[in-house]
């Protein structure tokens, strides 16, 4: 039985084209061999004759390489083969398939009891015991209140349960809590409150945070918020210092509150913090000359809480993403030095040929720094932040604009 493909492994006779004692030579037909996915002739490729059909026509899964007839050459003596071992030599290959399936069987049950067996025995090593605890995850315990801790399945060497088998315990909602109240800090000390982002474990990870991570978490809470824009402020200086009462608060109030009425924001004009994380509106921030408007900003901060401010100007560190105002928050930087990348080069190898003694007499006269002002605009929609933020910069980097 010849093989159509390489993973052909049996076929049918769909049809003998020679028959018993019949003569051929080199080319002509023999049978035509079937698959269920292919036909095929099968050619002579010598002179001979066809003495005896094993395997009949309509013959199914007949395997490859078993014997289906005889040839043999003209006058050849055929007595000394045994026809009917031949005959037999179908079925005594499809016992031994079937002998090597069995075999293969029982291989893949033994495996299957071994594979089991071992993860049974890696379970038992898992299995928490009394003393295998790291002290974060004795700490996570208690601070949790956990009553059934002993459920808690350690993935640490020898079954060690870490902290944070004990976050994912309390996750899935496996804890048992032991104290149903929970202890409120003291009035005078409050707790800074970590960033909500609708994550179900935050409120047992809190309580296992120290403050400088909360503090940590609020401002990177803050910053996916914030559009920081880098304001030139050297001539914005200048005018503050050479006019007295004026501040650059001021102007930049006036600047959010002419932005205002370029960018759509819900609320009424400017605010200023109050006491605490309160909000005051500043009155006349679009009309009022900038020296009235200082004094207003200054009426304000220490006045109550009053009006429903669009955009509130504020310093760093006031606001957490829990306290942030229905309203856009502008924070104004500090005025300081800033140099370019060429000029800050340039002065290093300035000052290592000082310290090397190297005169450069083709050294340049350094330029003096410019000044400039981080202004940084916090809003829950990115488009307000960024418009307000480009039109913020464009009016106090002409701040004669304003001063009427």
């Amino acid at each position: 039985m010849p093989a159509l493909s390489p993973t052909m492994t049996e076929g049918g006779i769909a049809r003998w084209e020679k028959q018993e004692g019949e003569a051929f030579v080199a080319g002509d037909l023999l049978l035509q061999i079937e698959t269920d996915k292919a036909q095929m002739d099968v050619e002579a490729q010598d002179d001979g004759v066809l003495v005896k059909i094993l395997a009949p026509e309509g013959a199914q899964n007949v395997r490859v390489n078993s014997v289906i007839a005889i040839v043999a050459e003209e006058g050849d003596d055929i007595s000394s083969i045994d026809i009917g071992a031949l005959s037999k030599q179908p079925e005594a290959e499809a016992e031994k398939v079937e002998k090597k399936a069995e075999a293969v069987q029982k291989n893949a049950e033994t495996v299957e009891k071994k594979v089991e067996k071992v993860a049974k025995t890696e379970k038992a090593e898992k299995a928490p015991s009394s003393g295998l605890s790291s002290p974060a995850a004795e700490f996570t315990i208690h601070a949790n209140h956990i009553a059934n801790a002993a459920e808690i399945e350690g993935t640490g060497p020898k079954g060690r349960v870490l902290k944070g088998d004990v976050l994912q315990f309390l996750k899935a909602g496996k804890a048992v809590i032991s104290k149903p109240e929970i202890t409120k800090p003291a009035a005078s000390k409050p707790v800074a409150k970590a960033p909500s982002s609708g994550n179900a474990e935050l409120p047992f990870l809190v309580q296992s945070l120290e403050p400088s991570v909360l503090r940590h978490l609020a401002q990177v809470e803050l910053a996916k918020r914030s559009v920081v824009v880098q304001v030139p402020a050297t001539r914005l200086v200048q005018l503050v210092k050479a006019n007295r009462g004026m501040t650059v608060d001021a102007l930049a109030a006036r600047a959010i509150a002419l932005a205002l009425q370029q960018v759509k924001v819900e609320g009424n004009g400017v605010g200023v913090v109050t006491d605490g994380s309160k909000v005051a509106e500043v009155a006349g921030a679009a009309s009022a000359s900038v020296l009235d408007l200082a004094q207003a900003i200054k009426q304000a901060r220490s006045g109550p809480a009053s009006g429903r401010p669009a955009a509130v100007l504020a310093g760093e560190n006031v606001f957490t993403p829990d306290t942030l105002p229905d309203a856009a928050v502008v924070v104004v930087g500090a005025p300081y030095a800033s140099v370019s990348a060429a000029e800050a080069s340039a002065a290093m190898d300035s000052a290592l040929n000082d310290l090397l003694g190297v005169s450069t007499s083709s050294a340049q006269p350094s330029k003096q720094a410019s000044t400039v002002i981080d202004v940084r605009v916090i809003s829950n929609s990115p488009t307000v932040a960024s418009a307000l933020a480009a039109k913020i910069k464009g009016f106090l980097s002409n701040p004669e604009l304003l001063t009427f």
